[in-house]
């Protein structure tokens, strides 16, 4: 009998990792794995970036988004602008196993919920909403932006013009400082199947409709019968790039998971240059772990089925000098 491995990023991944191998000992699948670790730090609110706990849309509106993959199979689902909702990641393996679809979004993600039997449910607490009213006044302070010279309202309705936009996306670059907000499980389980899975509150006052790559599958989330991977950091980039498929493909092209996460941010970053946090985690069939990122202060954890705690690294940056 093969060996199993379950992998997550950050450090409220490590409980996930934790609740991951646990599935993984009861001879369970990698996608029953990925779920059950997912939904650890989606239930967490002391995570503000994931689930509950998570900090609202500009418009003061909390929007999920996640997808999960099965490698074995190729099959997929997602969610995403999912709101009033505990767990999207279940949600989302719904899609997968009782849809046509990969993904559904918005109101007709919820109505997908609730016909499952999805319970009307708010994540947000009242420190995120707390953490919500403090980002937007730092954004938003007439004594020192120009942009508050039009009120919040006026700069959130949905009738956009280009000038509105473009003074927006800019305040949030560079008041908020965003860098990372996922978290990502993969799984290999004893018969080598492989699955993948990532959720996300996204960014903080991000647009209203905004799609995180979390949800986007080759963006965020990917898995084959020979390799998974997750994405984390600014993920409008992963998503032009298709940044986990990238991954995935490398490895099955014969790179170890660490040196395909590698080379695929350094071809990124060759073709697109940028200062912000990618960073992505992989694994493959044969239970090996690897991630990579841009930036410095990021981590990621795994378990095989031999480990008592989780073995937690820090990679170095890939050097962008060379890309």
């Amino acid at each position: 009998m093969y060996d199993f491995v379950v992998a997550s990023d950050w450090p409220w991944g490590i409980q996930a990792v934790l609740k991951g191998r646990e599935i993984l000992a009861n001879d369970s699948t990698a996608i029953d794995a990925v779920e059950g670790a997912v939904c650890v730090v989606e239930d967490d609110p002391t995570c503000e970036s994931v689930g509950t706990g998570g900090i609202p849309n500009a418009q003061g509106v909390l929007e999920l988004d996640a997808s999960i993959m099965d490698g074995s199979t190729m099959k997929a689902g997602a969610v995403s602008c999912l709101t009033m909702t505990k767990n999207p990641i279940s949600v989302a393996r719904k899609v997968m196993e009782l849809t046509p679809h990969v993904m559904l979004s918005g109101q007709g993600a919820t109505d997908f919920a609730r016909q499952c039997g999805f319970a009307e449910y708010d994540p947000m607490t009242a420190k995120s909403l707390t953490a919500w009213k403090h980002i937007r006044e730092t954004v938003f302070n007439a004594k020192t932006d120009e942009i508050a010279q039009q009120s919040y309202l006026e700069l959130t309705t949905k009738d956009y013009g280009y000038a509105t936009v473009l003074q927006l996306t800019k305040a949030l670059r560079s008041r908020i400082g965003i860098s990372h907000g996922t978290v990502g499980v993969l799984a290999t389980d004893r018969q080598r199947n492989t699955a993948a899975g990532t959720s996300t509150s996204g960014w903080p006052l991000r647009f209203p409709g905004r799609v995180a790559d979390s949800s986007i599958i080759g963006a965020g989330t990917y898995a084959t019968r020979k390799a998974a991977a997750s994405a984390t950091g600014v993920g409008e980039t992963a998503m032009r790039h298709c940044l986990t498929k990238k991954v995935c493909e490398l490895v099955e092209g014969g790179k170890t998971p660490t040196e395909a996460c590698e080379a695929a941010l350094l071809k990124m970053h060759s073709i697109e240059k940028f200062d912000h946090l990618a960073a992505v985690i992989c694994i493959d069939a044969d239970c090996n772990v690897g991630g990579a990122s841009t930036r410095s202060g990021f981590q990621y954890e795994y378990m095989r089925a031999s480990d008592r705690e989780p073995i937690i690294v820090t990679p170095e940056p890939v050097n962008l000098a060379i890309s």
